[in-house]
C-alpha cells in the first residue's frame, strides 16, 4: 500500500451527479481512469490484485469453516457422505458472471486498505446502494471514523420489464418456475432413452457442452466439437471407445432440445465412429424430481437454522462484514433457482453414473463449476476410474473459480472439496495462472490446447498472406456477455468520428448472440460470419471487449489488439498482463489507440509461449494410453 498520508475527509463517489468542490479526496466506485483529485477504486484493485485476491480466497475458506452450534458450516450442509453442498454455492463457485457482487467486495477490500492508508477523520459515501451503504457504514464504526451517507437520486425511474419482474419474485416462487422451465426443455431428451454406452477398458468417459459444435456436421450426423478438436479422430484411430455425456446449453447454432436430440441420434447410428452420446438431462425423473424437492425444503430449514453466519467471519484481521454484498448469493444458493438447479445437477449425475458400465478413464471439461462437483462426486461414489478435468480456455487474473485458497485446496478434513484427480492444463500460461495462489503442482499436466491448434500456423498465414492495398478494417470481437458486446459497439460507434472516414468497421459475434447491425448506424457495421481465423487474417486491428477469450486468438495470430476496459467491473482480459496490448476506458482513447496500433508494428508473440500445439496431440495420446 502506498503512504499518501492522512486525509481531512474520503468520499466514495457511486453516483452520476457533479463531483463535490470541498477538497476531499474522492475514489470513484466506477471508472478506471483517474483525473486530478479524482481516484479509482478499481485501479487501485487492479494494482494490488495479488494481495486483494488472496484476501477473498481466504474470507471464503473461512467463512466455511466458521463454526455455528459447534459444527463448520461446511458439515452443517453435508447432503450425503462425501459431499457438502457448501463447494455447490455461489459463494464458492466464485463466478464473476453469475455473481457480480464478487467485484463489489473487492472494491471494498480495496477500500478499507485505502482507509487505513488515508485515515481520514471522515468518510462519505454517496451511492443509492443500501447494501453498499450498511457495508462501509460498518467498517467507519470499527474503524471509529465519522460517517455520513448521501443517497444518490439521480437514477431515473423506469417500467419493469419482465426480467425484473422475476427478480423480485420470492426466491421460493423463483426456484419452482426454474425446476418447471428444466422439466420443459428437457422433454425430447427423456425420449431419447438410456444411452447404448460402451462397457470394457477401452472406453472412456466424457462430459461436455452441447453448444460448441458445427451444426453442418451435425446435420450430415457426424459429431464435431470445437472444445474437442481433433480428440475424437486421434481416439477413434487408437481404438478407443467414446461415452460422450453431454449438457445442454441453447445457442444461435443449438437453438433447442429438439434440435440437439435430432443430432445425437445421427450421431449414435454410427457410434463406433461417433462414439455414444447422450444428455444428462434424460436422467432427472419424476422420482428424482421428488428427491430434488425434498431436498430444496431442507436447504431451506437450513439456511433458517444457520441464519446467524451474517454475524460471523468477517476477513481476517478486517473490521469489515462483506456478508451485506454477498447475501443474494446466498440465500439464492439455499432457497432459490440456483438451489434447484444444483439438486438437480446431484440427482442426474448420480442417476447418470450409476447407469454408465465402469470407466476406466473420465475427462470433463473444467470451469470449476457446481455442476462439477456433483459430477465429481459421482464418479466416485459409483467407482469408476480416474477423472481429468480440462481447463479448456484461458485462465483470466480475477476469475475466481479457478482459484481456491491453499488451505481449501490441501484440506483432508471430511466433506472437502471434491476435486479431479488430474487438472489438464493447455500451456504455460495457465500453469502460471494456476501456480500464482499455490495450487499443488502434483495435480497439474499439460497437454495440447485443443481449442487454439490452429494458432501454431496462424501468424505465419497472415504475414504470408498477399498485401493488398485497401481501407483500414477494425475487427470488433464479439462476446458471450451479450452486454459486454452491446458496450464495445457503443463505444466503438461514439469513437467512429474520430476515426479516418474510410476505416471499416466489422464484428465477429460469440455465437451465443447474434448482433444486429441495425443497432449501430454510427459503424456501417459488417457482420462477419466466416471462422474467427478467417476473420482475423482480414483485419488490421482487434477490437475487444472486458473478458472475450478471442483476444487471444487475435493476440497470438499476429493482430494488434486494443481491449476496451468496462467502467463497472475488474479488467477480467485473459491478456490482462501481456505485453503490446492497449487497454482504454474512453472513445478518445480508443480512436487513438486503433490508430496508433494500425500504424505499428504488429505484435510478434510466441503462440507456443502461452499454449501447447502440436497437431498430432502427443501429449494427449501420452496420457490417455496410461
Amino acid at each position: 500500500m502506498s503512504d499518501s498520508g492522512p486525509c481531512p475527509r474520503l468520499t466514495v463517489w457511486d453516483s452520476h451527479d457533479a463531483l463535490p468542490e470541498d477538497g476531499s479526496t474522492v475514489y470513484g466506485w466506477n471508472g478506471h481512469a483517474e483525473t486530478g483529485s479524482v481516484l479509482s477504486l478499481l485501479r487501485y484493485a487492479e494494482h494490488h490484485g495479488e494481495r486483494l485476491r488472496r484476501k477473498y480466497l481466504a474470507w471464503i475458506h473461512e467463512l466455511g469453516a466458521c463454526r455455528i452450534n459447534g459444527a463448520r458450516l461446511i458439515d452443517h450442509l453435508a447432503l450425503e457422505e462425501g459431499l457438502s453442498y457448501w463447494w455447490m454455492t455461489l459463494l464458492v463457485e466464485q463466478s464473476p458472471w453469475k455473481s457480480p457482487a464478487i467485484v463489489d467486495a473487492i472494491r471494498v477490500l480495496a477500500l478499507e486498505e485505502i482507509v487505513l492508508d488515508r485515515r481520514p477523520a471522515a468518510v462519505t459515501l454517496v451511492s443509492g446502494n443500501r447494501r453498499l451503504h450498511v457495508v462501509v457504514r460498518g467498517l467507519c464504526r470499527g474503524l471509529g471514523i465519522t460517517y455520513q451517507w448521501k443517497r444518490a437520486s439521480d437514477r431515473p425511474r423506469r417500467r419493469m420489464n419482465a426480467g425484473q419482474v422475476y427478480r423480485a419474485l420470492p426466491y421460493a416462487v423463483r426456484a419452482l418456475i426454474g425446476l418447471a422451465r428444466q422439466l420443459w426443455i428437457q422433454r425430447p431428451f427423456t425420449r431419447l432413452g438410456p444411452p447404448p454406452w460402451f462397457e470394457g477398458e477401452r472406453g472412456v468417459f466424457f462430459c461436455t457442452y452441447f453448444d460448441n459444435v458445427d451444426s453442418t456436421a451435425a446435420d450430415q450426423g457426424r459429431f464435431l466439437s470445437y472444445y474437442w478438436d481433433g480428440l475424437p479422430d486421434l481416439m477413434h484411430r487408437a481404438g478407443w471407445w467414446t461415452n460422450w455425456l453431454q449438457i445442454f446449453v441453447p445457442d444461435s447454432v443449438v437453438p433447442d432440445s429438439d434440435a440437439a436430440s435430432r443430432w445425437v441420434r445421427g450421431f449414435n447410428g454410427t457410434r463406433h465412429e461417433q462414439g455414444t452420446h447422450g444428455f444428462i438431462e434424460s436422467y432427472l425423473g419424476w422420482r428424482g424430481v421428488l428427491r430434488v424437492l425434498l431436498r430444496w425444503l431442507r436447504l431451506n430449514v437450513l439456511s433458517w437454522r444457520l441464519r446467524t453466519v451474517r454475524r460471523g467471519c468477517p476477513p481476517q484481521g478486517s473490521h469489515l462484514s462483506l456478508w451485506p454484498i454477498m447475501r443474494q448469493d446466498w440465500l439464492n444458493s439455499m432457497r432459490g433457482p440456483v438451489a434447484i438447479r444444483n439438486l438437480a445437477w446431484i440427482e442426474m449425475f448420480d442417476a447418470a453414473l450409476r447407469d454408465l458400465p465402469h470407466q476406466k478413464q473420465g475427462v470433463y471439461l473444467q470451469e470449476n463449476q457446481a455442476w462439477e462437483r456433483a459430477l465429481i462426486h459421482a464418479w466416485r461414489k459409483h467407482g469408476h476410474g480416474t477423472l481429468m478435468g480440462v481447463a479448456h480456455s484461458t485462465v483470466r487474473f480475477w476469475d475466481l473459480r479457478y482459484f481456491a485458497d491453499p488451505r481449501t485446496a490441501r484440506s483432508s478434513e471430511p466433506h472437502a472439496l471434491p476435486r479431479p484427480d488430474v487438472t489438464i492444463l493447455n500451456g504455460d500460461a495457465a500453469r502460471h495462472s494456476y501456480s500464482a495462489v499455490d495450487r499443488p503442482d502434483d495435480v497439474t499436466i499439460a497437454c495440447e490446447a485443443l481449442r487454439y491448434g490452429y494458432l501454431d500456423g496462424a501468424r505465419a498465414e497472415r504475414q504470408g498472406a498477399p498485401h493488398r492495398a485497401r481501407t483500414p478494417r477494425i475487427v470488433a470481437l464479439g462476446d458471450m456477455l451479450e452486454a459486454s458486446t452491446q458496450r464495445l459497439l457503443r463505444m466503438l460507434q461514439a469513437a467512429a468520428p474520430l476515426m479516418p472516414v474510410e476505416t471499416v468497421f466489422a464484428i465477429k459475434s460469440h455465437p451465443n448472440h447474434a448482433v444486429n447491425a441495425g443497432d449501430y448506424p454510427g459503424l456501417n457495421l459488417e457482420v462477419v460470419t466466416e471462422p474467427l481465423e478467417k476473420a482475423l487474417q482480414d483485419g488490421d486491428v482487434a477490437c475487444a471487449g472486458n473478458t472475450t477469450s478471442a483476444a487471444v486468438d487475435a493476440y497470438l495470430a499476429g493482430v494488434p489488439v486494443v481491449v476496451v476496459l468496462d467502467d463497472t467491473t475488474l479488467n477480467f482480459s485473459p491478456l490482462r498482463d501481456w505485453p503490446d496490448v492497449r487497454f482504454v476506458s474512453a472513445f478518445e482513447e480508443l480512436a487513438e489507440a486503433l490508430q496508433t496500433a494500425q500504424r505499428g508494428p504488429a505484435p510478434a508473440p510466441d503462440a507456443h509461449a502461452f499454449f501447447c500445439l502440436d497437431p498430432g496431440l502427443p501429449r494427449w495420446s501420452r496420457l490417455l494410453a496410461t
